[in-house]
């Protein structure tokens, strides 16, 4: 399993989360980027950076990955709400400060590192998207 993948399972089993974008193989979190059409809401898991550790002699197979983690909805109050869903409670109840291993994927820590809400303005009036955009440092194990 990739971190991706690891963070993925992560996600769908958080019931506070997939009680807003669906759970199984209909859950609504994808990889960037978000598909056409999509229904609202919905999670995007967007791996910005993965510089490894290194050490003399051996480098010792960890990861500090950057991943951006989108909460879309067509409102501010959902945008918020799966934002929060997400993060948890800083007490690894869901996103932030989780350890644990999926499938074969270490993870040793996520910490939040930035969160900002966003808007996007479409074409129309009722043409808007709210985005609660998180950033993650991931520490993993390859």
């Amino acid at each position: 399993m990739t971190i991706e993948g690891a963070l993925l399972a992560r996600l769908k089993e958080l019931s506070a989360v997939t009680t807003l974008v669906g759970s199984g193989s209909s859950a609504r979190i994808y990889f960037e980027p978000l598909p056409q059409n999509p229904v609202f809401d919905a999670i995007v898991i967007t791996m910005v950076s993965a510089p490894r550790v290194h050490a003399s002699g051996a480098d010792p197979g960890i990861v500090r990955a950057r991943v951006q983690v989108d909460a879309w909805s067509k409102s501010y109050e959902g945008a918020r709400d799966l934002g929060d869903a997400i993060r948890g409670d800083n007490a690894a109840s869901a996103l932030s400060r989780w350890s644990g291993t999926k499938d074969t994927t270490v993870v040793d820590d996520v910490f939040l590192e930035n969160e900002q809400a966003l808007t996007e303005v479409g074409v129309g009036a009722d043409d808007r998207l709210y985005r609660n955009s998180q950033d993650y440092m991931v520490h993993y194990k390859e």
